[in-house]
């Protein structure tokens, strides 16, 4: 969960990057203690109801945070790092930044914030790009004032160098950030791609570099910087996520990216701000009743937005999973504009996610075994909530009755265990969307007679359920059957059919060629389509279906694809048993075979 505050939005500094509607800068208005310390705790809360989110981040800024009045901070930084410091205490992973160009006016920030240049989970954003920016003004020349002031907080050991990605800062070149920066004593380098959004729309235009470019940049910058003990947090994070192939965060594809504004008002992405702000179907003040709930309900169609969305090129990569497209921003640009940027002289593929760099780090940092470990948790706690499902008879909250009644559902939502899925919207929110604020809430879903029919998101909502992107939800297995007939020809048919063809792969040759088996559908026999592959490997099948899937048989699985299934069968086996068979099941369509 990565959270923001703006504390206003007016700025000292004319950056032609910045996200933020030029308009909004020169707003003269200023975050009331109130509001930010309800909005704080609103944060907390909303964490603290969803069951899936393991770990929270809160950033401070602006506009420019220090235009705030000093006596503003010097009572609500101790504060807010009072909460990050509980939060902690009892096991709850917490940061906290505070973001600030340092062009402060009162002099009085620099000891405040050197007053916490021990505390372990603090650290100071502060940014840099290209001279064609304009930050430092004509010529670069306020720099000088900048990087006196890095010297000042310099050991602090707390400094994070935001670079924002432009052709200027490329040409620039890393070893001008390893002397202008890394020998002044930052140590923690973070890089940012250009926002499309705001002032930087025509900044994109003309500065977005090629990716290949930014990737070679961060290599190379992680490399000179290794002697300094420099961290640069997107190898950093990519090294982790490939433990798990869980999202990467640096990506901004965080199951959350909600932020406060200075009035209070939530927005579901901090890098969207004025008329392009992504709004709750209806606003929600940090002092609204219910308001922690209400974000996890809001941020439902951006979560969709990241859990739904692959560029074309994405669907074979075996990084998916922990890239998850790339770069956030980039996935709402049309399809010839990325591929605008993934052009190189030398004809070596890249994109927003930077392929190149997650090979390089897999050598050393993927373990197959690990990232199904980490699934298998996941496996488990959707097998026990089906169970517990089972003993639950308490009435459902019905969603057709609160049609009407915005604040009465959120009330009712609070008590209940089980909710009736409905067709159609609700308050804004798809069936599909309305899925993800069940899952993460752990409620029970049912549907009207046991059936999808009417749902137009049907077939989606079955494929994210066999990708294993639910964490507690689980749907039963006679609607996938019922899908496969509705749908025969539809990828997930033909992914599942050959799922379910690999419960025979013990009688299926072995081939001695490298790499894993990949069939027909494009499904690969791997850790890929893992979740798909474990729940058919013990499933049985209504006679027409199993019939097709005999009729699929692979002719031949790769040695490394057979050694994988050994691996994973006695887990599948504990995890998900065997069904009954259906009966009285009407033949398959002929098309699907």
């Amino acid at each position: 969960m990565s959270t923001t505050i703006s504390t206003n939005l007016n700025c000292n500094l004319s950056c032609k990057h910045c996200y933020i509607q030029p308009e909004l800068l020169r707003r003269k208005e200023y975050i009331d203690e109130a509001t930010f310390r309800r909005a704080v705790e609103v944060i907390i809360e909303a964490f603290h109801l969803d069951r899936s989110v393991t770990y929270l981040h809160l950033d401070v800024l602006g506009g420019e945070a220090t235009l705030m009045p000093f006596e503003f901070w010097q009572r609500n930084l101790p504060w807010v790092l009072g909460q990050v410091d509980e939060l902690n205490r009892v096991g709850i992973q917490t940061e906290f930044t505070f973001c600030s160009n340092l062009m402060w006016k009162d002099d009085r920030y620099l000891d405040l914030l050197r007053e916490f240049k021990g505390h372990p989970a603090m650290d100071i954003a502060i940014p840099f790009e290209g001279p064609e920016s304009g930050r430092f003004g004509r010529g670069m020349a306020i720099l000088p004032k900048y990087l006196k002031r890095i010297e000042a907080l310099g050991d602090c050991n707390m400094l994070n160098l935001v670079l924002v990605m432009g052709q200027g800062l490329i040409d620039l070149g890393p070893q001008y950030i390893i002397d202008t920066f890394v020998k002044r004593g930052v140590t923690d380098a973070t890089c940012d791609m250009i926002f499309p959004w705001g002032s930087g729309k025509a900044y994109f235009d003309r500065a977005q570099p090629q990716y290949r470019d930014v990737a070679d940049y961060i290599a190379t910058l992680a490399q000179l910087g290794k002697p300094y003990g420099l961290t640069v947090d997107h190898l950093d994070d990519m090294k982790k996520s490939l433990r798990t192939l869980s999202r990467s965060q640096n990506t901004l594809n965080d199951a959350y990216e909600f932020h406060w504004d200075q009035r209070g008002e939530l927005s579901l992405n901090p890098n969207q701000t004025g008329t392009e702000a992504v709004k709750p179907y209806i606003n929600l003040n940090a002092h609204d009743a219910n308001a922690a709930l209400k974000i996890v309900w809001g941020n439902n169609s951006e979560l969709d937005n990241k859990l739904s969305y692959e560029h074309d090129f994405c669907r074979d990569c075996r990084y998916l999973q922990a890239c998850n497209s790339g770069w956030y921003p980039h996935k709402a640009l049309a399809p010839e504009t990325v591929q605008s940027f993934m052009v190189s002289p030398e004809g070596e593929f890249s994109c927003p996610g930077f392929y190149q760099l997650w090979e390089a780090q897999a050598a050393d940092n993927f373990d197959e075994i690990g990232v199904s470990r980490y699934a298998n948790v996941r496996r488990i706690k959707r097998a026990q909530a089906r169970k517990l499902a089972v003993l639950d008879h308490s009435e459902p909250l019905r969603e057709s009755d609160f049609i009407c009644d915005y604040e009465g559902y959120f009330e009712a939502v609070k008590t209940t265990t089980r909710v009736l899925l409905e067709p159609g919207l609700l308050f804004g929110c798809t069936p599909r969307q309305r899925l993800w604020f069940y899952d993460r809430l752990q409620k029970q879903v049912l549907l009207p007679h046991g059936s999808f029919a009417g749902f137009e998101e049907r077939h989606s909502i079955l494929a994210h359920s066999l990708a294993g992107n639910y964490h507690t939800l689980a749907f039963s297995d006679e609607l996938v059957w019922s899908a496969l007939r509705e749908a025969p020809t539809t990828p997930l048919a033909r992914y599942v059919i050959e799922a379910l063809a690999l419960t025979a792969w013990r009688d299926v040759p072995i081939s001695v060629t490298s790499g894993y088996t990949k069939l027909k559908s494009g499904l690969e026999v791997s850790l890929k389509f893992e979740d798909l592959i474990m729940w058919a490997l013990f499933r049985q099948p209504p006679a027409d279906i199993q019939a097709v899937a005999d009729a699929v048989r692979p002719g031949a699985l790769t040695e490394q694809s057979a050694e994988y299934l050994r691996r994973i069968t006695p887990v599948s086996r504990t995890i998900g048993g065997r069904e009954p068979a259906i009966s009285h099941i009407a033949p398959l369509h002929e098309a699907l075979s």
